[in-house]
């Protein structure tokens, strides 16, 4: 009677061959992602995605994508919730990347990890009170201007432009992308790009649990 009714084997078989995957609290007001060891069994609280890179982790944890998900989200109660089927089956990628944006969206993800990690040693509380610390007044916030710095380089990933609404923007390429899938078209899935030439080199190994 304790066992879950669905033993999610297609998540840990996808999960198997990484050495690390990006996991964020299902339900949250915003979501912060964070990579967690294969050696750790994520439960039902945890929303996860079988993604090892840097790149992606950039994608998840850009503007792009949390504005997608305070638009798109479902609701547990009054706590708004992660679902796959509505944020990220839905969330549209970067289709033309350059090799130069991809490297640069996978190193700012990587200097973000790294100013929390550096940020965490005199923080006590986790990433959930460090993130608190982006409310308090004045601009001369490291984790801020990480993540500004990592929504620039997602923006230029993208294509977008800084002078337009972001989710208007993204709705467009959700369109677009969707109209390429009704007519047989390839599209960029998520992930690294195919045709990248070094995606090893977008892997890192620092993770909670590892």
């Amino acid at each position: 009677w304790w066992q879950l009714s669905w033993g999610r084997a297609d998540m840990v078989a996808a999960l198997k061959p990484m050495s690390l995957f990006v996991a964020c609290s299902r339900v949250t007001t915003k979501p912060i992602f964070f990579f967690l060891s294969r050696n750790v069994r994520p439960g039902d609280a945890l929303q996860v995605f079988a993604f090892e890179d840097d790149y992606s982790f950039g994608i998840l944890h850009s503007s792009a994508h949390v504005e997608w998900f305070m638009n798109k989200r479902s609701n547990m109660k009054s706590d708004p919730r992660y679902s796959s089927e509505s944020v990220f089956d839905t969330f549209p990628w970067p289709q033309t990347p350059s090799t130069k944006s991809v490297v640069a969206v996978a190193s700012a993800a990587k200097n973000l990890r790294a100013v929390r990690n550096a940020a965490l040693v005199s923080v006590h509380g986790g990433l959930r009170v460090l993130y608190k610390t982006l409310d308090l007044p004045g601009k001369k916030n490291p984790l801020r201007q990480a993540h500004e710095a990592l929504d620039a380089a997602v923006l230029d990933a993208y294509g977008f432009s800084v002078k337009s609404d972001l989710l208007r923007q993204i709705l467009n390429l959700n369109i677009a992308v969707g109209a390429s899938i009704q007519a047989g078209t390839a599209v960029n899935a998520p992930g690294i790009p195919a045709g990248f030439p070094e995606p090893a080199a977008l892997i890192s190994t620092d993770s909670i649990g590892g």
